[in-house]
């Protein structure tokens, strides 16, 4: 039997005593409440006018409660730790107290948004070549609340339409693409991706993700510096400094081209530095900077003249400084010196130097005499400075033999007229041999002398030799004889040797034709002396 209604309106003004009649509070955090995945849940549920009502939590559709229930006085509290899909229900919260019920309800909303966007681009970023950008979103419940944009500043990209990847039953991962070329302009410039979880009687809840643009380009606008320039003294010090425009950094390559135009690496920072320059650092140098990742390469190039006074120069006499008489002779002057050197071979003189006429330093000598030898000068002269160094030439005598051809009529007879001319020769730094006759018919200079010979007639020629090493007397017999036939074409030859001893021999040839002669000429060489020593 319940109780009578005396008894429980003297309970109620029990309770009205207190001040305040029995009822149940409001369950915080609220009449609904949206709840993440795997979040924790706590919901508190108190009452007035009661010090230590009974409390019981239950869903309206006596599902189990998903979590764990603990009084303190007037409040019960329900802890979901962590959230989960079976949280999402109605839940009743009661209180009793003196044989009086209250109770209140609160309306749990499941969602999952548990991380920012994540942005994903297809490779490095290269200027002026075309990329995709993906916005993802993990795990999102309800999906269908999703709403996903991208921004590159605060413009809006075209964007496809969303795709949606089921993870799970409940959660999805949502992808968002879209196409990008970068320009200049977003070198440094930002890629925003927003999403928004708008769901049924929750409040909106919303992440973002803000990317730096991370363009690759270059290298470009590469350019080198020179200091203190690009012509400098010899002895200073160069600095070449190459610069470039590139993300990433580009490698640097320090090249010199060398004679062969082949090039030699020479450093890989981005400042080369010479210290105490000389003639050969002169010329090409090259800065080739890479970029690995546009995989791109660029070059620049940058001439350096090391300037100063000649070096001392180098004076050759080819083949020999020393060579025989008749021979060719080059003289040959260079120097090794920036800005070009003039170039002058001097022939030192007694009196006054005598300047010859060269040609790139080069002066020819056809047919070299006694008359060269000498000293000769050779002066490098620039804007710096000049350098002087000499040479001597010496001169051999070997004089060529002088050879004589008889000038004959056509046929000579008895007593006719007979031409003759004399011959020479000489031995190394001797004096020329003289040609004599040994009786009176030898000729009195070397003219061509005019003779009336007979039949079986002599002249005897004597040499005389003058040398250095010995010296002797050659003799020649020139007979005359006859011959039966008349059209007999007879070859006359005088050899002129010296003697044996004598170093060098040089031998004279006098050769004769007669034509149609009834007496010819023949002629024997006879030594009749031996040298004397």
């Amino acid at each position: 039997m319940g109780p009578s209604k005396w008894t429980q309106k003297t309970h109620d003004e029990k309770l009205q005593q207190f001040g305040k009649a029995f009822d149940v509070k409001e369950i915080v955090p609220g009449g609904e409440v949206a709840a993440e995945i795997g979040s924790k849940l706590v919901l508190n549920c108190s009452t007035t006018g009661c010090e230590s009502p009974n409390f019981s939590w239950r869903t309206q559709l006596d599902s189990p409660l998903g979590g764990i229930v603990s009084h303190q006085g007037s409040r019960s509290v329900l802890t979901m730790d962590p959230v989960s899909f079976a949280n999402e229900h109605d839940y009743l919260c009661t209180a009793s107290c003196g044989g009086n019920n209250r109770q209140r309800t609160v309306s749990i909303l499941i969602f999952s948004f548990p991380s920012d966007p994540i942005i994903e681009i297809s490779g490095p970023l290269v200027l002026g070549k075309q990329a995709s950008i993906t916005c993802r979103i993990l795990n999102v419940y309800p999906s269908a609340d999703l709403v996903m944009y991208l921004k590159e500043g605060e413009d809006l990209m075209p964007v496809g339409d969303p795709v949606e990847n089921h993870t799970t039953e409940y959660l999805a991962t949502i992808s968002l693409t879209t196409t990008f070329t970068p320009t200049e302009t977003d070198i440094g410039g930002k890629i925003t991706c927003m999403a928004k979880l708008s769901a049924e009687k929750m409040e909106s809840k919303q992440r973002q993700t803000m990317q730096i643009l991370n363009v690759n380009y270059g290298p470009q606008k590469t350019r080198i510096t020179a200091s203190p320039g690009t012509t400098l003294l010899e002895d200073g010090t160069l600095v070449l400094h190459c610069m470039t425009e590139s993300n990433p950094p580009a490698r640097i390559l320090w090249k010199k081209q060398l004679a062969n135009e082949t090039l030699q690496s020479i450093g890989r920072n981005h400042t080369l530095t010479i210290p105490n320059v000389q003639f050969d650092d002169s010329g090409v140098y090259v800065c080739e900077v890479t970029n690995e990742v546009t995989n791109k390469t660029e070059k620049r190039t940058v001439t350096v003249s090391v300037q100063g006074a000649p070096r001392l120069p180098e004076f050759s006499i080819l083949p020999s400084a020393i060579v025989n008489e008749g021979e060719k002779v080059m003289l040959q002057c260079s120097a090794e010196s920036s800005p070009a050197a003039q170039i002058v071979i001097r022939r030192k003189l007694a009196h006054k130097d005598e300047i010859l006429e060269s040609k790139d330093g080069i002066v020819h000598i056809p047919s070299v005499t006694p008359d060269d030898a000498g000293s000769y000068e050779c002066e490098a002269e620039n804007k710096f400075g000049r350098r002087k160094v000499t040479g001597t030439l010496s001169v051999e005598s070997f004089p060529s033999t002088t050879t004589t051809l008889t000038d004959q009529p056509e046929s000579i007879t008895e007593a006719e007229d007979f031409d003759s001319t004399s011959a020479t020769y000489s031995t190394p730094q001797g004096k020329s041999g003289v040609l004599e006759s040994k009786p009176s018919l030898a000729p009195k200079d070397r003219s061509p002398t005019l003779y009336r010979l007979s039949r079986n007639d002599t002249i005897t020629y004597a040499v005389d030799v003058f040398g250095s090493v010995t010296n002797g007397t050659e003799e020649i017999e020139i007979i005359i004889v006859e011959t039966e036939d008349p059209n007999y074409l007879a070859t006359v030859i005088i050899g002129v040797s010296s003697v044996a001893t004598v170093a060098g021999p040089v031998a004279a040839l006098l050769v004769y034709i007669s034509r149609k002669a009834k007496i010819n000429g023949s002629y024997s060489l006879v030594k009749s002396l031996k040298p004397q020593v």
